[in-house]
């Protein structure tokens, strides 16, 4: 039996944490998670991975500092054989790093070493990829530059958004996971080091970030949107509200049209004018209301024509 402690926090880790609990060669000892959140009204929800290990009965810690003497001790007198960092959201400090040395495993959602760092899922997109994966390596103290165990590779679709990128490797990932723990010794006599050239560093994202700039390419306004599906979303300014993107498609076409220009607005969409082509707006959500289809929208609502948005 393979002794394993898992640390990670959001919905993207509770997959691994799934398979790694249903299989027969595996033994969660221990979960370590992050602290639960503070919502309305004083309550606190806890963590999806944390939510996950109540409800299969696996012991499940939150500490506010891994690197603490107590989770120290704890896991020295566990001993385990792996520790399992899947998005737990706090650096591995270097004592941990020496007590279990190359026995620290990380699933990764890129293909590294490109897009190290915050939200590799949404650069990708961003950035225009057309293929995204999952990486298991070891870790290490500089951030994601340990040894690569298994990298598994998958296209990213053409209209493909971060969302549902995000439900796709969560599975890809935790399938790779769980190989790489049952034939450790295989994958660890195997590994490769990462090519320090090509490291591609992203930050995290900002709300701010959203804003639809119209004058850049037709691509890249699309990308942005689907990289940043559904957060941090994307937006303009209309007659100074800001109005927030929930679909749009594209028409790549050349045109004589000033950028960002409103030239025709039905039920199939609001058409704009960008560089390349038109982005056809066909989900929209105005300040305090839902989100509606443009068809809907315009049963009861007006969208000017001949104008030029604002991001």
């Amino acid at each position: 039996m393979i002794k394993v402690v898992f640390l990670g926090t959001p919905d993207f880790a509770v997959e691994s944490l799934r398979k790694l609990n249903e299989d027969e060669n595996i033994s969660v000892d221990l979960v370590i998670s992050q602290k639960d959140k503070k919502r309305s009204r004083g309550k606190f929800t806890p963590t999806p991975v944390k939510e996950y290990a109540i409800e299969n009965n696996l012991e499940c810690i939150t500490p506010e500092n891994v690197n603490s003497d107590e989770v120290y001790n704890t896991l020295c007198e566990l001993n385990p054989d792996l520790l399992v960092v899947v998005a737990y959201g706090q650096i591995i400090g270097d004592r941990l790093l020496e007590k279990f040395k190359d026995r620290i495993v990380n699933l990764h959602s890129s293909v590294l070493p490109k897009y190290r760092g915050a939200a590799p899922i949404n650069w990708a997109i961003i950035e225009g990829e057309e293929n995204s994966g999952t990486t298991i390596m070891l870790v290490e103290k500089e951030l994601d530059s340990g040894d690569i165990l298994k990298i598994e590779n998958t296209s990213i679709g053409e209209d493909e958004n971060a969302e549902q990128l995000h439900d796709r490797l969560k599975i890809i990932g935790a399938k790779s996971l769980v190989e790489v723990i049952n034939n450790f010794d295989y994958f660890y006599i195997n590994r490769k080091e990462q090519d320090e050239e090509l490291a591609l560093y992203r930050g995290m994202l900002k709300k701010s970030m959203g804003s639809i700039n119209w004058t850049d390419n037709i691509d890249d306004i699309y990308n942005k949107f689907r990289g940043m599906y559904p957060w941090p979303g994307s937006y303009f300014k209309y007659d100074d509200k800001i109005v927030k993107v929930h679909g749009m498609n594209t028409i790549k076409e050349n045109h004589k049209e000033e950028f960002g220009k409103v030239v025709n607005v039905s039920d199939k969409g609001i058409k704009i004018a960008v560089n390349g082509g038109y982005i056809v707006l066909n989900r929209i959500q105005f300040p305090n209301k839902k989100a509606m289809d443009v068809k809907d929208f315009l049963k009861g609502n007006e969208f000017k024509t001949n104008i030029v948005l604002e991001g």
